[in-house]
């Protein structure tokens, strides 16, 4: 009998689409409605996923400087809205900048080439990353609250650091999806500093861009537009000055 080196093996694209089909046909692959999921089930499934995929050093920074800002304030070294207006969100800009691109995903070429959108992934990590740190920023305030750091209650602390921190996170993920994460954390802090600096010194800015960093409505639905364009850009447009982006 002839050997299958002198009979010629089939090529490899002709022996996988055969298998299948041949699977397929003998109804080896099931019905693909009892393995469908439900899409809340789903959405759940992928938030479990991307979670894993996050650097861990993501979780124990926010929560360690969230840690750092509340026993301050508590121990009266500094006021509670500065403090939390000043870190929360510092903390959620730059933690939102780093979930995309390869620069700081380990497992961003494994992605790329999964079925599911990018936009998708990466509206998934940013709900975690930053849903984690407006739940921590929520605890902080609402203890510093009960124990009597704050006079004006929950309701100051949260809208000392809540409109900044929704906008300073959107218009870092928007420039972390155009240009690169280290480019974004950059400018975000560089944005950041001047209302910042407003509020503790005498260094004039514009009373609109001052005001364009409280808690209000016109910043939250800015910050809304400017996350939303970013995530619908995710996938679709090439990162300027990224070396070697996949798509």
């Amino acid at each position: 009998m002839d050997s299958e080196a002198e009979r010629g093996a089939p090529p490899a694209e002709r022996i996988i689409p055969a298998v299948l089909a041949a699977s397929a046909l003998e109804g080896g692959l099931g019905d693909v409605r009892a393995h469908a999921v439900s899409a809340p089930r789903r959405a759940w499934q992928l938030l479990v996923m991307e979670a894993r995929l996050l650097h861990p050093g993501v979780w124990a920074a926010s929560f360690l400087v969230m840690a750092v800002c509340a026993g301050f304030a508590a121990i009266r070294v500094a006021v509670p809205e500065v403090v939390l207006g000043l870190s929360v969100p510092l903390v959620a800009g730059t933690g939102v900048a780093g979930l995309y691109g390869p620069e700081r995903d380990r497992a961003f070429e494994v992605v790329a080439v999964t079925p599911t959108s990018p936009r998708v992934v990466l509206l998934a990590r940013v709900t975690l990353v930053f849903g984690y740190d407006l739940a921590l920023a929520l605890l902080v305030s609402g203890v510093l609250a009960v124990a009597g750091g704050s006079p004006g209650g929950v309701t100051r602390l949260v809208t000392a650091w809540l409109g900044p921190m929704a906008l300073l996170a959107a218009v870092a993920l928007l420039l972390s999806v155009c240009w690169r994460p280290g480019g974004a954390i950059g400018v975000a802090l560089a944005a950041w500093c001047v209302p910042a600096l407003a509020e503790m010194t005498d260094v004039p800015v514009p009373e609109g861009y001052r005001v364009l960093w409280q808690s209000g409505p016109w910043t939250i639905a800015l910050a809304v537009a400017l996350a939303g364009t970013a995530v619908a850009l995710a996938g679709r447009v090439e990162p300027l000055r990224r070396a070697a982006a996949t798509h």
